[in-house]
């Protein structure tokens, strides 16, 4: 840290979308969703003498609960997967269909259904890009829970760094490195009758998801000595070549393999273990010295989870995973984050991305693992808020560099565009995170001019608060204003949001 003290001190540079409703994750009409001609594939149809489901109603637990047994060839880049959904009816009406979200069948090739029983009985299902659609006979009663069992294959695909997709690398892999993000099912949220499925796109991403436990066994072979499994939660019955690992309320498991990780941890003042998962080529050579991007990362990592516990709420984990990523960028996941490898090799000092996009990544176990959104149609409420978390971290430790932020991340870009817009509405990526993103910091810094620092702040601990296990909506985010407050943001809203008025919600729909 002397060597990289002494370095740092050198540097100097561093139509229309309808007015939404307490209904917000049905998909509006008038919404531009683009559409793709996919083929159904019927899965499984039960025979006419199949026995129908038992007729006793087991009683449904408080969450949905998988139980993964994952059988991983690493040389060959090959996943067998037997997961179990254990999923309690708290819709209060009775269910003839159940939805599955398969985000890995979202590209071709990858993904393949090799079998599906629900209550140990075959079930027709239908599987239409990630939307797996399962028929329930009999219905699923109010207040009951169901099994389903399914068995699949995955077939990896190699990251390229220079492809369209390469920001996607958290499912594939590199020479080094194999990673496992949104590779399991998730049970689609229902929302307004409905079970929510949004569209892939190449711009953003399309998630709304709700919370559940995990209990993950993944058993690996053809991989060489010294192999690591950077995952987060609880890790028990470890021996060579096999790991358990429990999450509990998390939004999906994900998970990197590698022999070539070197591990650094530290704790935080609240006890949380903050790991960090970093290559060989995170210390940087520099004529001054060597730069360990990797130590910076890990301690950026740590206040950052410090300040935001402090600010928003406490850190629901034991542990942190922070991992040296092989693609582009960053990624979020409930446990766990990704930082693209090139701002661990880009690295020179505080004005660089990787301070920014780590403390970035770690704000989204706020925004979007313990208080979820659909990340489609409102993508800015986790989005917006992890930008502006990155200058809340700099205002914090590094006050001086507050107006580099600005320019740097912010101003020298101009962006243009409406923060409340879909991700389908983009030509590009940097349009989206120009609206969206840097727009959205400008919104946040502007309405915290409008409250006061204190009352901003405690407006987005309360929206941590009220929002902690669910899908929030932009017309809750705004509802925990006063009326007083409302109206000394509504200028603000104007000058923002396509739809700056806010829909009035009753306490019960709240």
């Amino acid at each position: 840290m002397t060597l990289f003290l002494l370095a740092a001190c050198g540097f100097t540079h561093a139509e229309e979308r309808p007015l939404p409703t307490t209904t917000a994750f049905v998909l509006p009409q008038t919404t531009p969703v683009p559409t793709l001609d996919r083929v159904f594939h019927p899965v499984a149809t039960p025979p006419p003498t199949a026995s129908p489901p038992p007729s006793t109603c087991p009683e449904a637990q408080s969450r949905t609960r998988h139980t993964v047994s994952a059988e991983i060839d690493y040389l060959n880049r090959l996943v067998a997967v037997r997961q179990t959904v254990d999923y309690p009816n708290r819709a209060g009406v009775g269910l003839s269909q159940m939805v599955l979200n398969v985000k890995s069948n979202a590209a071709p090739g990858i993904f393949t259904l090799d079998g599906l029983r629900v209550n140990g009985a075959e079930a027709a299902a239908q599987l239409n890009g990630q939307r797996l659609s399962i028929e329930l006979k009999p219905p699923l009663k109010p207040g009951c829970s169901l099994t389903i069992e399914l068995n699949f294959g995955l077939r990896l695909m190699p990251i390229d760094p220079a492809g369209r997709n390469a920001y996607r690398g958290y499912l594939g892999y590199s020479p080094r490195q194999m990673n496992l993000g949104h590779w399991l099912a998730t049970v689609a949220t229902r929302a307004g009758g409905e079970w929510i499925t949004r569209e892939d796109n190449s711009i953003g991403e399309q998630d709304v998801l709700d919370e559940a436990d995990w209990d993950v066994t993944l058993a690996v072979k053809n991989a060489p000595e010294g192999l690591r499994v950077a995952a987060p939660g609880v890790m028990q019955d470890n021996q060579p070549g096999h790991w358990r690992l429990t999450l509990e309320r998390a939004r999906e498991f994900s998970l990197s393999l590698s022999d070539a990780f070197q591990v650094s941890g530290q704790r935080t003042a609240g006890g949380v273990k903050v790991e960090l998962y970093a290559f060989e080529d995170a210390r940087i050579q520099t004529q001054m010295g060597v730069l360990d991007s990797a130590a910076f990362a890990l301690d950026t990592a740590v206040k950052s989870l410090e300040m935001y516990a402090d600010l928003f709420g406490a850190y629901p984990y034991e542990r942190l995973v922070v991992v040296q990523g092989d693609f582009p960028d960053g990624m979020e996941f409930s446990g766990i984050v990704f930082v693209g490898g090139e701002y661990f090799l880009r690295f020179n000092g505080p004005t660089s991305y990787l301070m920014i996009i780590t403390a970035h990544e770690i704000s989204h176990q706020w925004w979007y693992n313990k208080v979820a959104n659909d990340q489609a149609l409102d993508p800015w409420l986790d989005e917006a808020l992890a930008t502006y978390c990155e200058y809340i971290f700099i205002e914090e430790f590094y006050p001086a560099l507050k107006d580099w932020w600005w320019d740097f991340r912010v101003n020298r870009l101009s962006p243009e565009g409406f923060v409340d817009s879909t991700v389908y509405e983009f030509p590009s990526r940097r349009a989206y995170i120009n609206a969206v993103y840097l727009r959205g910091t400008r919104m946040l810094h502007d309405l915290r001019a409008d409250l006061g620092t204190d009352a901003f702040f405690d407006w987005l601990r309360r929206y941590v608060e009220v929002g902690s296990g669910r899908v929030m909506t932009p017309e809750r985010f705004w509802a925990l204003l006063t009326p007083e407050q409302l109206a000394a943001t509504q200028a603000t809203r104007d000058r923002y949001l396509r739809q700056p008025q806010i829909v009035v919600i009753a306490p019960e729909d709240f």
